[in-house]
């Protein structure tokens, strides 16, 4: 009788806790999900139960993708957004269970609802390609970037201001959409403006709209802006260091006060907008030289959340590198792979362009290489052509040059003997070198 009330209890929990549960076996096979995940995603449990992540990833289609098949690979905690066939685009937490031995006898799978959002008109190329297209998919393996997702997750509830900081290309708008999508705000506009693509001229009616007749050329109706235009929802104001300091002083108003003048205007206007505010420049730098006002600075940083550059969680690399891989095959109707050596070539360079690096050359060596398996030749082939070089210590630096020394030898002898014969070292370490770099 015991048990019965404890399974009753364990099943009225479990069924009813905000987010979606799925567990899988250290198999990666489905044991169960509860009815919030069956909501979220429009599948059953009975349908699910007892199929692997394999199988429902590669072979129904059910899943675009899997955390449980990242934490089966890596033994460790995995965070990544997936989509469904039935629409649903998800955000999954997947956490493995370990035994004695160090083996996983389940992942815990916990699920927020990304679906719903919604998109207004846009103001440049660069905006429209961000916000309509194509959610893209998360993945995140390494620990820095599980602490964003920790942190993104604990705000999700609330309204206060976020400053995203980090390089171009890190990701800062996929986590701005992320706070938008795990909200209350999801199912009203998230607006993102590029705050360096508006002339300056332009800036402050954009933001906040004007009246009629409010100057020479205005629209005779007058125009609505874009924190009144997102009442309710969220705006992302990327790049806001390049914002004039005019607007700026509007902007700090706003913070305080949640209400501002149109251009023209005489009646102040009130709208409950969540800013989220990103930059790859240190804006302290830029308030001590006087090009962003101080008082703004520390309106913005109520929350700032720096967004790691690739090079500071190479753990993730291999594992972005896999899903970009996938998605241009899929693409380009490719069947190409990695060699072992391009993964941990993959992992010592420094990616100055980050993420956005990584995705380009992946696609450009799908793309260009000759071959089905894609090598670390390929690889310094492509950039050298694009002028971009490896992490510049002094052993990557050397790595290199010694690199193209052994594949110009290739070129110019037939046999290791003769290669070994022409730099002055033997054979043996020649054969060791050529295998070094993935050119043997």
């Amino acid at each position: 009788m015991e048990l019965r009330f404890n399974e009753s209890l364990f099943r009225t929990i479990f069924d009813n806790v905000y987010n979606g549960i799925y567990v899988v076996d250290g198999e990666g096979r489905t044991l169960l999900v509860n009815k919030t995940f069956e909501m979220m995603s429009g599948f059953t449990n009975e349908e699910l139960a007892g199929k692997t992540l394999y199988d429902l990833v590669h072979h129904y289609k059910y899943f675009s993708g899997a955390a449980s098949l990242l934490v089966l690979e890596r033994k460790k905690p995995a965070t990544i957004t997936y989509k469904t066939k039935t629409g649903k685009n998800l955000l999954v937490k997947g956490r493995p269970i370990l035994n004695d031995k160090n083996e996983i006898e389940l992942i815990i799978n916990t699920i927020w609802d990304l679906t719903v959002i919604k998109y207004n008109d846009v103001l440049d190329k660069d905006t429209a390609r961000d916000s309509y297209l194509k959610e893209e998919g998360f993945i995140a393996a390494s620990e820095k970037m599980t602490e964003v997702i920790d942190t993104v997750l604990k705000l999700s509830n609330t309204s206060t201001t976020i400053l995203l900081t980090g390089e171009t290309g890190v990701g800062k708008s996929v986590v701005a959409e992320m706070v938008h999508r795990t909200s209350r705000r999801k199912n009203n506009k998230f607006l993102k403006i590029n705050c360096g693509a508006i002339p300056e001229s332009l800036i402050e009616s954009e933001l906040f709209g004007y009246e009629p007749g409010a100057f020479t050329g205005a629209d005779k109706k007058g125009k609505i802006g874009i924190f009144e235009s997102a009442d309710k929802g969220t705006v992302f104001l990327d790049e806001i260091s390049e914002l004039p300091l005019s607007a700026q002083s509007k902007l700090l108003l706003f913070l305080q006060d949640k209400e501002f003048f149109k251009i023209g205007g005489r009646k102040p206007i009130k709208t409950d907008t969540r800013i989220i505010a990103a930059t790859n420049k240190n804006l302290w730098e830029l308030v001590k030289s006087g090009k962003f006002r101080e008082d703004l600075y520390y309106r913005l940083n109520v929350i700032p959340i720096n967004v790691p550059a690739l090079r500071e969680r190479t753990e993730d690399i291999p594992v972005l590198a896999k899903y970009f891989l996938n998605k241009f095959n899929q693409h380009y109707h490719a069947y190409k792979y990695f060699s072992k050596e391009l993964l941990e070539t993959f992992q010592s360079f420094n990616w100055p362009g980050n993420v956005r690096e990584l995705e380009n050359v992946i696609e450009r060596l799908i793309l260009l290489a000759p071959n089905q398996e894609l090598t670390t030749e390929d690889f310094y082939r492509i950039q050298q052509k694009r002028k971009i070089v490896p992490k510049k210590s002094l052993q990557n630096m050397l790595d290199k040059f010694e690199y193209e020394i052994l594949v110009q030898a290739k070129k110019e002898h037939v046999t290791t003997r003769k290669i070994a014969k022409s730099l002055g070292i033997s054979q043996p370490k020649v054969v060791r070198l050529l295998k070094k770099h993935s050119l043997n």
